[in-house]
């Protein structure tokens, strides 16, 4: 099972996982902050948002033909938040 966690506690990007298929997603801890998913089907060259995030949320997402998804937290001011992609 491939899977990827970790916390953020500021700007920046989280280092990318490859995933296809049905993909859980989890982020919590919020203090005041804006976090978004991105996903590269090319391999990791370029990225594109998914969805962004300013709350606590878990969901289920899909990924098509084994993109490379990551976390980038664009804005931050508090909170450690805690991340997790898993397949």
């Amino acid at each position: 099972m491939a899977s990827q966690e970790g916390t953020i506690t500021g700007t920046g990007t989280t280092s990318s996982i490859q995933l296809s298929g049905t993909f859980d997603l989890s982020l919590t801890g919020f203090g005041t902050a804006t976090v978004t998913l991105e996903r590269s089907i090319d391999g990791g060259v370029t990225y594109g948002t998914v969805e962004s995030f300013t709350a606590d949320s878990q969901q289920i997402g899909e990924s098509a033909g084994g993109a490379h998804l990551r976390f980038n937290c664009t804005a931050y001011t508090s909170g450690t938040i805690r991340y997790r992609l898993s397949r």
